[in-house]
């Protein structure tokens, strides 16, 4: 499923990274949380898998730390493979704040 488009818009990607702008005149925000909405959780695990060009197969650890809002404007995802099959995900706010991390088998 791409969210792109949907959900957000990269503003820039390298090799292992990619910033995005959260759209929050999203339909998902609308539905999510309405009068204060928060970007879902498995948006933000579907999102790596988008940037990445990946599949989810599993996943061992994913922990969200502060809620990501539509207003933050954008997100910065770092990623690191361990081996051909386990991605290692960091995701920051704008003022460099981590926000998630997930180690994904893709």
């Amino acid at each position: 499923m791409l969210l792109q488009g949907i959900l957000y818009e990269i503003v820039s990607r390298e090799e292992g990274s990619a910033t995005v702008r959260l759209l929050p005149e999203s339909p998902i925000y609308k539905a999510h949380f309405p009068g204060y909405p928060i970007t879902p959780g498995v948006t933000l695990v579907q999102m790596a898998l988008d940037l990445m060009d990946r599949s989810l197969k599993g996943a061992k650890d994913i922990k969200f730390l502060v809620p990501v809002l539509p207003s933050v404007g954008s997100l910065r995802y770092i990623w690191t493979f361990k081996d051909p099959s386990t991605a290692e995900v960091l995701l920051s706010l704008p003022d460099e704040t981590l926000c998630a991390k997930m180690t994904l088998s893709v």
